[in-house]
């Protein structure tokens, strides 16, 4: 982006922007910048132009700011999930945040302006922001007073606004003649423009009397509309106290999430009940962003399914709000939850694991689960279980484990059915691992072709496939292949039909193959982060592809329709995906969760 393709300023503010400008370029400059100024001297106007000619995606690298946070009325929590989605990084606490960042050391700038109206502005300083300025690679330019101190740089960037070297005194008396305002305000345009101070915020009782009152006479919340509740909200956080708000899912998802994560973050212990606390922090990196209040429900039905111990009066409460509020844009809702075990791989079953869901937990312990309601239906004993990266259930009821490691195992227990024995299966392994170009990454294997042995993708972006004792690979990646999923396509009763891949990379992508054609040109996805999970099936309205990425986004789509795509958020990212007919099996760290996809 060109200095002239950025919006203009005005009011003789040119020398102030340039000066933004040049701090962002220097790389010698102070990594804090700080924004000052009395008020109506035009600081959050500043960062508003900065904002919007600086996170446009051609904006150079030396110019672009990645992150911006509006920190008015925000908590530490908050601002964590706000920063979190817009860095696309997984983050649910200041150290998840600060862990993500410090793992990729390419330069972040994020803008805070209104710093001074935070919640708590020096606790925000302290908990998230200062550490922030910890890494060596972060940036940070924010609307602030002097006395907020921050102390992990020394000697930051001043840019008074009441300072008149800021502010051109010729192109200011030019605005006021043509704008008609006062020019003796200079240098502050809120003088010129007759600007008043704004009042003090209201009180949570003088809000509450503006609320409709309902057929018994008292106090109809849900009716009160999202910015009155959303007041509501803001003034319990101001007071530390919820009042009424407390103890209704139907308040909660509302109001707008930024007041509502932070009266939550303010309240006093046990003024909240615990499993709706607990949900709401579960989900909360997914219900920030999101501007449905229907979507905001079912997202904290669904962790409220999986919270244990959980309330039955806030259960029933919740899966109430979500009723009313009818089914999320997009029809989908969540069908069960587990609290544990917490899924690091997840595989369709096959062969004597038919009709089950496969989990591996963190530790490498298989759990055979129902798809249709989460009982655990037993545990598959593996020899000296370890940290696994991916396992696969064969037709002929092996299972294929790939550790972190890299090593393969196979697992034999019980009756066998049509398929690959172990011994086939073995060799097909050996073959497979001696064509890929690296590290075996991820496995996955097709339940209805009993001649083929699991797909595997490895550590150089190749993707590789045996059946009928060839193997066929394809590179469709930059970098490691991060997740796989395979399926039969076509079956009827005249053959098993024939294998259909899909591949996902650290580079994002996600690609389309079947062995023995040429991949699909372009990718069927593609964001800025990596693919953790996939999963390919057939369902009663036809073909489904579910890609889950780092973020936590979750992204279901129907190949032979391609205006039908359903995005999703529960909070983390997915380690696994399935799809059991038209139900989608998500395995997420602290447990697996079913979702119905009805549209």
């Amino acid at each position: 982006m060109d200095e002239h393709q950025i919006p203009p300023l005005r009011a003789g503010r040119r020398a102030a922007g340039a000066a933004l400008l040049g701090w962002l370029r220097d790389p010698r400059a102070p990594r804090l910048c700080r924004v000052s100024g009395s008020p109506g001297s035009g600081r959050t106007h500043l960062l508003a132009w900065l904002i919007a000619g600086a996170t446009a995606p051609d904006t150079p690298v030396e110019r672009r700011v990645n992150a911006f946070l509006p920190a008015d009325g925000y908590g530490v929590r908050a601002a964590v999930w706000q920063l979190g989605q817009q860095l696309d990084v997984p983050a649910r606490t200041p150290g998840d945040l600060l862990d993500r960042l410090a793992a990729d050391p390419r330069r972040t700038v994020i803008c805070v302006p209104e710093l001074d109206r935070a919640l708590d502005p020096a606790r925000l300083v302290a908990e998230l922001l200062d550490p922030l300025l910890g890494l060596p690679h972060v940036r940070l330019v924010v609307e602030a007073t002097p006395e907020l101190a921050f102390t992990a740089v020394t000697g930051p960037a001043e840019l008074d606004l009441d300072d008149p070297r800021w502010t051109d005194r010729e192109r200011w008396d030019a605005w006021c003649e043509h704008e008609s305002h006062d020019p003796t305000g200079y240098p502050n345009p809120g003088r010129a423009l007759g600007t008043a101070a704004p009042p003090a915020p209201p009180a949570f009782a003088d809000l509450l009397a503006r609320v409709p009152l309902g057929a018994g006479g008292g106090p109809d919340l849900p009716a009160a509309g999202t910015e009155l509740l959303t007041g509501l909200w803001a003034a319990a956080a101001r007071a530390g106290e919820l009042g009424p708000l407390a103890a209704d899912p139907l308040l909660y998802v509302l109001a707008e999430p930024v007041a509502v994560t932070a009266a939550l973050e303010s309240a006093a212990p046990g003024t909240v009940p615990a499993a709706l606390d607990a949900a709401w922090q579960a989900a909360g990196p997914a219900l920030i962003d999101t501007p449905e209040p229907a979507v905001r429900a079912h997202q904290l039905r669904a962790r409220l399914l999986g919270t244990d111990p959980a309330d039955p009066a806030v259960a029933v409460a919740a899966a109430f709000a979500a009723d009313r509020l009818g089914t999320a844009p997009g029809r989908w809702a969540a069908r069960w939850a587990r609290h544990s075990p917490g899924a690091a791989a997840t595989a369709p079953g096959a062969g004597p694991y038919l009709g089950q869901w496969l989990l591996a937990d963190a530790g490498g312990a298989v759990h055979a689960l129902s798809p249709a309601d989460g009982t655990v239906l037993g545990r598959i004993a593996v020899p000296g279980p370890k940290p696994l990266r991916a396992l696969a259930a064969t037709p002929g009821g092996s299972l294929v484990l790939l550790d972190v490691w890299g090593g393969l195992e196979l697992v034999t227990p019980g009756p066998t059915a049509p398929g690959l024995d172990p011994y086939a299966l073995d060799e097909a392994l050996a073959r497979l691992r001696a064509a890929a170009g690296g590290e075996p990454a991820v496995l996955a294997a097709a339940p209805g072709l009993p001649g083929a042995a699991p797909a595997l993708g490895d550590s150089g972006g190749g993707v590789h496939w045996y059946q009928d004792g060839a193997v066929l690979s394809e590179k469709l990646h930059t970098g490691p292949v991060t997740a796989l999923a395979a399926d039969a396509v076509g079956a009827d009763r005249t053959g098993p039909g024939a294998p259909l891949l899909a591949s996902g990379g650290l580079d994002g992508a996600v690609r389309l193959w079947g062995p023995g054609s040429e991949p699909m040109p372009e990718p069927a996805e593609r964001r800025p982060c990596p693919v953790t999970a996939l999963a390919l099936g057939t369902g009663p309205s036809g073909l489904l592809l579910a890609t889950a990425w780092s973020d936590g986004l979750i992204r279901v789509r129907r190949p032979e329709q391609p205006d039908s795509v359903l995005d999703l958020r529960l909070g983390s990212p997915a380690g696994g995906l399935s799809l059991a007919g038209d139900v989608l099996l998500v395995g997420l760290d602290e447990g697996p969760l079913a979702v119905d996809l009805k549209g």
